[in-house]
C-alpha cells in the first residue's frame, strides 16, 4: 500500500521521519506508510464507498498487540475523510476519563475528536460552523426538509428534529451569540458534561435566556431543569445516546455522508474498570452500537484476537453467570494478518527514499538495498509483542547513523 512514487516537501518528510522515529504513524500520509494487507483494506474501503449498505454497522479490527491496530485505525480515518465521512477517534481510557461504561464520557470524548475534514481541525463546534454557512436553498429536498426541521423553519425557538434536547440548545446558542466566552462554555460544557452538574442555572442563564428576544424558546426555566436538559448522565445515559445520532444527522445535512467512531485501546473495558457492573454496562454499550438502533454510522473497535474470550473468561471470573456471553460470538470482526517480513521491506525502502527527502542526502545510493535487507533481516529476528514499532525505529536509527 505504500506509495512508491510519493513525492513530499522536505519539511514534510523531515514531520514524517520524526513521527517514525518514535514509531508513532505520520498523521496525513498512513497510505504511503501502510503495507500488506491489501486486500483486506480493499474490503474496508469498499464500505466506505457504499455507506448506504452499511448504516449503523460495527467491526472488531482483531489484531495480536504491536500488529499495527492503532495504525490501521488512524488509516481508516484518512480514508472515511477522504470518502466524505467525518470522523471521530477515541482512546478508550478509563484511568483518563473515557470509560466505556459511562456514555457521557464516550459522547464527550467523541466531541473533542470530532473532525469533519482535514483542514478545520476537531471538535464538535466545527461542525457548528459548518451549519450555520449551509444555504437551505442549496439542499436537496430531503436535506432542506431536515434543515427547516432542525431549525423549526429558522424561528430556532423550538424543534425536536434533534433527539438530545442538550445538543439542540448548544448548536442554537452557537449560532446565535457573537460571545467567545459562550462559546468556550458551550465547548467546555460539551466536552465535560459531568462538570456541570451543580451550573445548570448558568448554562439556562447563558445559553437560553441571553438569546431573548432574538430567540424565544417557548418553555419556561423550570422546564429545562425539571426535562433535565443540561444533564446527559441521567436516565441511563440516553442524551449521551442522542447526541451521537445527531451528531451524524448533522454531519449528512452539511453534506457529509455520516459519521465514523473509531474506538482504540478498547480493550481497558476489562484490564481498568476493575468493576463488574462497569464491565457488563462497557459489554452493554458495546452491544447497542453493534445492533445499530441507538447509532446509525460505522464504528470500529480495535481488539486482539482473544477479546471475545477474555470477556468471556472476565465475567466467569467474577461469577457472572446470567451474563449473555454468547453475544460476543455474533460480533462482526475482521482478522487482520500479520505484518511479514516482505512487507516490512517494502516499507523500509518507503522510509528510506522520505530520510533522504528530509536530510537531503541520497539515502538509495548510500545504504543500498544489500544494507536495507540487512537491517530488516536483523530488526525482524527480533520477537517482541511490539515488533513492528520497534522495527520501524531501528530502522529510522539505522538510516541516521548512515548519515552520520
Amino acid at each position: 500500500m505504500a506509495d512508491a512514487g510519493g513525492v513530499v516537501s522536505r519539511a514534510a518528510a523531515d514531520r514524517i521521519i520524526e513521527s517514525l522515529r518514535t514509531g508513532v504513524p505520520p498523521v496525513g500520509h498512513l497510505r504511503r506508510f501502510t503495507v500488506g494487507r491489501g486486500s483486506e483494506i480493499e474490503r474496508l474501503e469498499e464500505t466506505l464507498r457504499r455507506p448506504e449498505e452499511h448504516r449503523g454497522d460495527a467491526l472488531l479490527l482483531q489484531a495480536n498487540y504491536g500488529a499495527g491496530k492503532t495504525h490501521l485505525l488512524r488509516l481508516i480515518r484518512e480514508l472515511a475523510l477522504d470518502a466524505g465521512f467525518a470522523v471521530a477517534l477515541v482512546t478508550v481510557d478509563s484511568k483518563s476519563g473515557v470509560r466505556f461504561n459511562r456514555m457521557d464520557q464516550v459522547t464527550a470524548a467523541v466531541m473533542r475528536s470530532f473532525e469533519l475534514d482535514e483542514l478545520s481541525g476537531k471538535g464538535a463546534w466545527k461542525l457548528f460552523d459548518a451549519f450555520a454557512g449551509i444555504d437551505p436553498q442549496g439542499l436537496e429536498d430531503d436535506g432542506r426538509k431536515q434543515y427547516e426541521r432542525i431549525t423549526a423553519g429558522g424561528r430556532w425557538d423550538f424543534a425536536e428534529e434533534l433527539s438530545s434536547p442538550a445538543l439542540f440548545v448548544a448548536l442554537r446558542a452557537w449560532l446565535h451569540t457573537p460571545s467567545d466566552t459562550v462559546r468556550e462554555l458551550i465547548v467546555d460544557w460539551l466536552s465535560y458534561p459531568w462538570e456541570y452538574r451543580a451550573y445548570r442555572k448558568k448554562l439556562y442563564d447563558q445559553l437560553v435566556h441571553r438569546l431573548l428576544p432574538r430567540v424565544r424558546d417557548p418553555r419556561p426555566e423550570a422546564t429545562f431543569y425539571a426535562d433535565d436538559v443540561f444533564l446527559v448522565h441521567v436516565q441511563g445515559h440516553v442524551q449521551a445516546w442522542a447526541a451521537l445520532g445527531d451528531l451524524d444527522l448533522l454531519v449528512r445535512v452539511c453534506g457529509r455522508r455520516g459519521l465514523v467512531l473509531l474506538f482504540d485501546e478498547f480493550e481497558d473495558v476489562i484490564q481498568n474498570l476493575n468493576n463488574t457492573t462497569f464491565e457488563q454496562n462497557a459489554f452493554h454499550n458495546l452491544f447497542r452500537l453493534f445492533s445499530g438502533e441507538r447509532f446509525a454510522g460505522m464504528s470500529y473497535f480495535a481488539v486482539t484476537p482473544d477479546f471475545a474470550e477474555k470477556c468471556r473468561t472476565r465475567l466467569y471470573e467474577r461469577f457472572a453467570y446470567h451474563f449473555p456471553v454468547e453475544r460476543f460470538d455474533h460480533l462482526a470482526r475482521f482478522e487482520m494478518a500479520p505484518i511479514r517480513r516482505q512487507d516490512f521491506l517494502n516499507l523500509a525502502k518507503e522510509i528510506r527514499r522520505t530520510h533522504g527527502q528530509a536530510y537531503d542526502w541520497d539515502a538509495e545510493g548510500e545504504f543500498d538495498n544489500e544494507q536495507l535487507k540487512s537491517e530488516v533481516v536483523r530488526l525482524f529476528s527480533r520477537s517482541s509483542a511490539d515488533q513492528i514499532r520497534q522495527a520501524v525505529e531501528g530502522f529510522v536509527v539505522a538510516l541516521d547513523r548512515q548519515l552520520d
